[in-house]
């Protein structure tokens, strides 16, 4: 009965903690910057990892997605994309309780 249990759990943790992209639905925060999609990510970068160490960028199709890894819920990701006038950056976070204040903070201080 316990391993059941325990099973159940998992499974359910498991739907919480997919990344933000792979869920549909709008992001948490979308912006435009002027500066180009390397720019951007070379400013929010250093800021991200400050706050969770193993946080990492991994090139995407037109610029950059940063993502910041989480035990618990899904993890946080920031896309960088080229646009015509520099870079639109969509960030997703988990639930409002989950949410880190200084990462969000992060991607609006480098705009």
């Amino acid at each position: 009965m316990r391993t059941l249990i325990a099973g159940v759990v998992v499974a359910l943790l498991a739907g919480c903690s997919l990344p933000a992209s792979l869920v549909p639905g709008e992001p948490n925060v979308s912006k435009y910057s002027e500066k180009a999609p390397k720019e951007y990510a070379a400013c929010v970068l250093p800021a991200w990892q400050k706050e969770i160490s193993n946080t990492t960028q991994t090139p995407i199709s037109n610029g950059y997605r940063i993502k910041a890894p989480s035990i618990i819920t899904a993890d946080e990701i920031l896309d960088i994309v080229k646009s015509k006038e520099g870079s639109r950056v969509s960030l997703y976070q988990g639930p409002p309780w989950a949410k880190s204040g200084a990462l969000r903070q992060a991607v609006r201080d480098c705009l």
